[in-house]
């Protein structure tokens, strides 16, 4: 056969029909799709195959990511544990003296709770409700934290008094020897030196740092009381905690009466009272049991 028999231009498809011509283009077109979707099969279960290698990699990095977080939140239940805490009250009529696990002293006064842990960590931390002198042991490294609902009191060693007690409007802290840093509600720590008393007004939220007589405001903590231009509803407070007693004012008209006075020699009861009643003229008192009446 002659190669032009085979050329475009002789050959002839008279013969095939329209209907011929549609069944080999499907057939064709069948045949595409198939091999298109055995491709998109195979590039799924590549794509399949890589997710799973994705995802075995990423449970493993996981875990062992959790194996650290594990062994650091038992480590720290384990620290919770060993630090369970103790509270100490001092009921009213009676100061407490107390040894903390770090050989720190503290002298609790009447109506007073610490609370402690049984071992201290990294810092030595303890809660105040009420007033306490602490005695505590130098350590740089490990600075003691008194926190009451107020303030926060922080030292490393040195002796200090702190006076929280939540039926007061005044919340402070006093430096007998050494160096303390006392801050309220994220202010700036304000740096006290020996004889000078933070006083936080709790109404107004206003703080100011004062120099005062720590001895004076220290004396209780040998069954004496120290009054220095206090009001005078605070001072039956503190007669009310000293003897444990209750003291009804009946009226209003010595609301703005300030007193100052020293209790050193070992005063009853009766003979304070006597000595407010003479400061504050017009005052008398009544006594029934445990209630005592101011009018």
């Amino acid at each position: 056969m002659s190669s032009d028999k085979f050329s475009w231009e002789n050959i002839d498809g008279s013969e095939v029909t329209v209907d011929e011509i549609e069944a080999s283009f499907r057939k064709v077109m069948d045949k595409a799709r198939e091999a298109e979707k055995a491709y998109a099969e195979e590039s799924g279960r590549r794509r399949t195959r890589l997710i799973r290698r994705i995802c075995a990699c990423a449970a493993a990095a996981v875990v062992l990511m959790m194996i650290p977080v594990g062994i650091h939140l038992y480590n720290s239940s384990q620290e919770t544990a060993l630090m369970a805490m103790q509270e100490a009250d001092a009921q009213r009529g009676e100061i407490l003296s107390i040894t903390l696990p770090d050989g720190s002293l503290v002298t609790l006064n009447a109506g007073s709770t610490l609370k402690y842990p049984e071992e201290f960590g990294k810092e030595r931390v303890v809660e105040l409700s009420g007033e306490a002198f602490f005695e505590v042991v130098s350590s740089e490294r490990n600075p003691f934290i008194v926190k009451t609902s107020d303030i926060c009191v922080t030292a490393h060693g040195t002796s200090f008094n702190v006076s929280a007690y939540p039926e007061d409007r005044m919340a402070g802290a006093t430096l007998c020897t050494g160096c303390i840093s006392v801050e309220h509600s994220g202010s700036q720590k304000a740096g006290l030196k020996p004889g000078q008393t933070y006083i936080l007004d709790r109404t107004t939220g206003a703080a100011t740092v004062r120099q005062t007589s720590a001895e004076d405001l220290t004396a209780w903590k040998d069954g004496h009381i120290c009054i220095i231009s206090q009001p005078v509803d605070k001072v039956f407070r503190m007669m009310e905690r000293k003897f444990d007693v209750n003291i009804h004012l009946t009226t209003d008209r010595y609301e703005k009466a300030v007193l100052t006075a020293k209790f050193i020699n070992g005063e009853s009861l009766d003979e304070m009272l006597s000595a407010v009643c003479h400061l504050v003229p017009g005052m008398e008192y009544s006594k029934e049991g445990k209630d005592i009446y101011i009018r």
